[in-house]
Order: structure tokens, then C-alpha cells, then sequence
């Protein structure tokens, strides 16, 4: 072949090899995600992710620490496309192997185990992030045994927790991760009682728009679940649905994560 057909060769095959290695990048960060819950006595667990491109600056884990105890994540990196979702990547190996230090030297006097995490976390983003960048977070830890759920929340929207006496919000903890290394963060404790639901989430879910610019806001991600938060399973495709017929034909502008915890 000539020198001009193999280069009209190569241009055809860019956008084939271009599709395959987007497939690759998205398939890859899909392995992050948990392939399944931790189970636990009464309780139950969702989640979802869903980007608004191919790739999400959005993570969520669930991880056990042991037979009644899990942490769960849920963490928003500034930014979208393919440099969130590389530094999203970064943030869930931090979390995974600072929690299994935490853990293995535990040490009361520096906090609960929340606050060592986000706070090592923290300390070890800002050293090594030189972009500037940083994330929203949720860290908690959950005891089955006590139904007790102690938090840190880290900038990102407030999660709620429903009960038969309401909704209250989960807003006490510190900056985003990654801004100033000498953050300082507070944990606080909530229980969880029966038929109680923790919904966590990230501001693509409140901030998604419709034609006339309006955003989906919190009193209608409320309402929404009012109903309905006892149906673990079933409540972030609810509350997907109820986003995407608030937007109708308004492309997705942001990542969505939803991480859903019941108590029977």
C-alpha cells in the first residue's frame, strides 16, 4: 500500500480504537466498584453510580471491618471526565489502605475512626495532589450490633436519614479533602432505628436541571423518598427517575452516586 492509504488506514481505525479504549477506561473503573454489599444482621444495602460521561469523578465503597461493622464511602472529585476519574481512583485506593492502617493501629486518642481516616486522607492528598483539585467525601462507619452510624462529612451535601419521626441531616464534619493540610475534622454519632434509611448521595442528584434552569433541589429529593425509604432497593432508581423526568431532554451535566443504608 502507499504512504497516503496507509495513513487513511490509520485515520479510520482512530475512532474504532478510540471507542475500545473508552470501553477499557470505563470498564476498569467499574471494577473499583464493589461487585456486591456486605451482609449484616437487619440491614440492607444499595447503591448506584451513574456518570454523566463515560467515566465518573463520583466513588462509593462499602467495605466490612468485621462481622457487624462495615464503612462506607461516598466521595465527589472536583472536576469531570477522564482527570476526575483517574484522581476518583486515587481517593478509593487512599480510603482502602488508610482504614486497613486505621484499623490495625487503632488508637482511640486520635479520634474516631472516621475522623483518622478523613484526616490521614486529607493530609496525604494535599502532599501529593499538585493540581489543585480536591473532593467532597462522606465517610461513616456502621455498627449493626448498636445501629449506630458514626460520620464525618466532608463538604459533600448533607445525607439524610429517615425515620418514623422524619428527616434530619447528616452535615457535621469539615472542608473537602485535598484543600488545606491542616484541616481539621469532627465525627458525629446518629442511630439508626428501626425501618430508619440513610440516603447518601452526591449534587448531581440536587443540582440536576430542567429547561427553564431549574434545579431538582432537596425538598423534591425529600419527597421522593418520603414514601418510599423503606424500599431499599428500589430507592435510587426511584429517585434516578424522578431526576431524570425532572431534566426530560436535558443531557446529565453531572455524576450521580446514591448509597442507600436500612435498618429492618
Amino acid at each position: 500500500m502507499t504512504a497516503p492509504s496507509l495513513r487513511a488506514v490509520h485515520r479510520a481505525l482512530r475512532p474504532e480504537q478510540l471507542q475500545h479504549e473508552l470501553a477499557l477506561a470505563r470498564e476498569v473503573q467499574q471494577s473499583l466498584f464493589p461487585e456486591s454489599l456486605p451482609a449484616l444482621p437487619d440491614v440492607r444495602l444499595a447503591a448506584v453510580n451513574h456518570p454523566a460521561r463515560i467515566v465518573s469523578g463520583d466513588l462509593y465503597d462499602v467495605i466490612r471491618i468485621d462481622p457487624e461493622r462495615i464503612a462506607i464511602l461516598c466521595a465527589d472529585v472536583s472536576g469531570k471526565g477522564f482527570a476526575a476519574a483517574l484522581l476518583a481512583s486515587e481517593v478509593h485506593a487512599y480510603v482502602r489502605s488508610t482504614l486497613r492502617a486505621a484499623c490495625v493501629f487503632a488508637d482511640p486518642t486520635l479520634g474516631p475512626l472516621p475522623v483518622q481516616v478523613v484526616t490521614l486522607l486529607n493530609t496525604e492528598f494535599v502532599q501529593r495532589n499538585a493540581s489543585g483539585r480536591y473532593a467532597t467525601m462522606f465517610f461513616a462507619e456502621f455498627d449493626a450490633s448498636a445501629r449506630s452510624l458514626c460520620y464525618v462529612n466532608a463538604g459533600q451535601n448533607p445525607p439524610l436519614l429517615f425515620t418514623d419521626a422524619g428527616v434530619s441531616e447528616l452535615s457535621v464534619g469539615g472542608p473537602p479533602v485535598g484543600l488545606f493540610e491542616d484541616s481539621a475534622y469532627d465525627a458525629a454519632m446518629v442511630t439508626v432505628p428501626a425501618r430508619g434509611t440513610v440516603l447518601v448521595y452526591t449534587d448531581g442528584v440536587v443540582e440536576a436541571r430542567n429547561a427553564q434552569d431549574e434545579e431538582f433541589g432537596l425538598a423534591r429529593l425529600v419527597d421522593v423518598c418520603a414514601g418510599a425509604y423503606g424500599d431499599i432497593e428500589r430507592l435510587p432508581a426511584l429517585v434516578m427517575a424522578a431526576v431524570q423526568a425532572w431534566a426530560g431532554a436535558i443531557d446529565q451535566d453531572d455524576d450521580i452516586t446514591l448509597v442507600v443504608l436500612g435498618v429492618d
